[in-house]
């Protein structure tokens, strides 16, 4: 049961921004009524004239709806000669007046005032019924000589056979031609209409709230552009437009009452049962989307990447910048050539080469000298030239003939990089490790998250075990 203390002890106190969107939603509501009610009034107009009458008769002037004046005409005309059978069965009056109801109904037979206000089965069923009152078959309705004969046969006969017809014209007929109507045009020639008058109330408050939420939105900065608010709020735009056209749109105005209720303190909305199952299924469907997506992509790429596009696509891409790749690759290689940290490592290696060389080199070991004297002299030397090489190497790289060799050098590797005989073998292992890592992928992408046990809390929260966490209220 709804406890007001309870409430205010969950939701707080009242605000004047909450007090508007309250007033604003009832507003909202009542307005989608009205709307609701002219979009389907035609429709329903029968049931509420037989079950509502006095809805008719205020809403018929709001549309300009009047009786048809032909049918109109017949029921009154029938009433009169009801009552004249039964006052004087054998009046000239009611010969007279029977003879004025045949040639109405066979006018209503042929010119079918039930058309233009989407009554046509009503005629059908007076021609039906009045057909298989008078032996006719229904048929044979399409043709105007059987029209004219179950009119001038219906209000013929006896006393007592014309009062059956009427009985069964006034359980039957009639009440299928009272509910007939007319619609007056304007002068410009369009039906009335004057349930603007009734809504422009709506619509001028609905501006005002619209124009001074935007202005707020402006002073206060909540959008990084002016422009940004009515993008966010386009169903309270479109709801917006005075256009009988686009009447059906003002319907929008129920996402605005979502919204509202959505951010406001005073209600649920959102965080109810229903939209978070309404939450938690759309989180599945896109899910299982998206996750059909990956798939579908990741087998096309993984089909280029068996068909050698990606090669073809690398080399296309590459070979037109391959002056500024060569550019940056002489770049990294002077650089790395000249960085002092580097050039020790060379030392060191170099150093250590050397030293091998000596003791195991074949040559040094032929000379007509003792080892133990050309050990020291070679050594000596061999660091002398190492020593003067590491030191002149920017001076060299800094020349002419140094810049073309690292040119040269980076050139080699472009070239067997792309073209050269280890390129098959690379080719290979990457396609083959691409593959693996793209069916790995595919493993991943297709495993259903929101079936899997929450062990990480990862998984949505399905909408009653949020139900639970918060509680009755």
């Amino acid at each position: 049961m709804f406890s007001f203390k309870r409430w205010r002890e969950k939701y707080g106190g009242l605000t004047l921004r909450s007090l508007w969107d309250l007033f604003m939603v009832w507003v909202v509501i009542i307005n989608l009524c009205l709307i609701l009610f002219d979009l389907t009034y035609l429709w329903l107009r029968p049931t509420y004239f037989t079950y509502l009458p006095l809805i008719t008769r205020i809403w018929d002037p709001v549309l300009g709806i009047e009786p048809h004046p032909l049918t109109e005409e017949l029921v009154e005309k029938t009433e009169k000669a009801e009552k004249l059978s039964q006052l004087d069965p054998d009046s000239e009056i009611l010969a007279e007046t029977l003879r004025e109801i045949r040639d109405l109904t066979l006018r209503v037979f042929l010119e079918n005032p039930f058309e233009r206000s989407g009554q046509t089965a009503n005629l059908d069923a007076i021609k039906r019924s009045m057909a298989t009152e008078t032996g006719h078959p229904p048929t044979h309705l399409k043709n105007p000589k059987v029209l004219f004969a179950v009119a001038d046969d219906y209000w013929s006969g006896p006393p007592d056979l014309l009062r059956h017809r009427f009985s069964v014209f006034d359980e039957q007929i009639d009440p299928l031609l009272e509910v007939n109507y007319f619609r007056r045009f304007d002068l410009d020639g369009r039906l009335v209409d004057h349930f603007w008058k009734i809504y422009l109330p709506f619509l001028i408050l609905f501006w005002i709230e619209f124009v001074a939420r935007w202005t707020l939105a402006i002073r206060r900065r909540t959008y990084a552009r002016w422009y940004f608010y009515p993008i966010f709020y386009w169903y309270d735009l479109l709801s917006l437009i005075p256009v009988t056209a686009l009447r059906p749109l003002r319907l929008l105005r129920v996402v605005s009452i979502y919204m509202r209720l959505r951010q406001s303190d005073l209600s649920r909305v959102g965080r109810d049962f229903l939209s978070r199952g309404v939450a938690y299924i759309s989180n599945i469907i896109t899910e299982e989307v998206s996750d059909r997506v990956a798939v579908r992509i990741l087998d096309e790429y993984r089909e280029e990447i068996v068909d050698g596009t990606h090669v073809r696509i690398a080399r296309a891409t590459v070979e037109p910048r391959r002056a500024e790749i060569e550019r940056v690759l002489v770049s990294q290689i002077r650089a790395i050539l000249t960085d002092e940290d580097t050039i020790e490592r060379f030392r060191q290696l170099l150093r250590l080469n050397l030293a091998n060389a000596v003791d195991q080199s074949e040559s040094l070991r032929s000379l007509p000298l003792p080892h133990i004297v050309v050990k020291p002299v070679v050594s000596t030397v061999g660091e002398v030239i190492l020593d003067t090489t590491l030191e002149t190497i920017t001076t060299t790289l800094d020349s002419v003939d140094g810049q073309e060799a690292v040119e040269a050098l980076a050139d080699s590797i472009l070239e067997a990089l792309f073209y050269g005989p280890a390129l098959v073998e690379l080719e290979s292992l990457a396609k083959d490790i691409s593959i693996q890592v793209i069916d790995h992928m595919k493993e991943v992408v297709a495993v259903k998250k929101w079936a899997l046990p929450d062990e990480d809390g990862k998984r949505p929260a399905m909408p009653w075990e949020e139900e639970e966490e918060e509680g009755e209220f």
